[in-house]
């Protein structure tokens, strides 16, 4: 319930209207959409699994895949009825409407909220691995960026540890070698 105040009493004072968010197990498991919803603030998600389990007004039915439960004709029904866009049932198609739709929720956000999946508590770096670059776009295109940070989340000494520990938590999801360009956020 206090981090749920907190949020909305940032929100308020920065005078939030429309914030956007990505995939953050903290806001979910502390219920902060409807906080804001009730407090008269419209949350988005920007993940697409997250967005088509918001737009249903359901729950998450899996961690990393929230919608892995529908179908695309599912999916499709969906949004002919909540985007009021009759469209195939084709992934490309529907991931096509999706980036449309919340293109505009991203330029019209007052605040982004991002989950952190690594933190350097001595400098204020933050990184948040992605693969769909809303996380980016949360953090960027908004007013103000609020990180969620979890507190059973890492901590790391300096930005080289973190860099390692990024490199080796993300290298066997990419099944590729580890990029030199990792994804900090340094503060200003």
């Amino acid at each position: 319930e206090e981090a749920r105040g907190v949020v909305v009493d940032i929100c308020r004072r920065a005078g939030a209207r429309i914030v956007v968010k990505t995939k953050s197990m903290a806001t979910e498991e502390i219920g902060l959409n409807e906080a804001l919803a009730a407090a008269g603030i419209t949350p988005v998600e920007t993940d697409l699994g997250e967005y088509i389990i918001q737009l249903a007004q359901e729950k998450p039915s899996h961690i990393i895949a929230p919608a892995i439960h529908k179908t695309k004709g599912q999916v499709a029904e969906l949004f002919a009825r909540e985007l009021k866009r009759q469209v195939a049932a084709d992934p490309e198609v529907l991931t096509r409407i999706a980036r449309e739709e919340l293109r505009e929720k991203f330029l019209r956000a007052d605040m982004g909220i991002t989950g952190v999946n690594f933190a350097v508590a001595a400098t204020g770096t933050l990184v948040l691995v992605t693969n769909e670059g809303n996380g980016r776009l949360v953090t960027t295109l908004s007013r103000l960026a609020v990180p969620a940070k979890h507190l059973r989340s890492l901590g790391f000494h300096s930005s080289r540890h973190l860099r390692l520990s990024a490199e080796t938590r993300t290298m066997p999801c990419r099944r590729q070698k580890p990029s030199r360009r990792q994804p900090l956020q340094e503060p200003p």
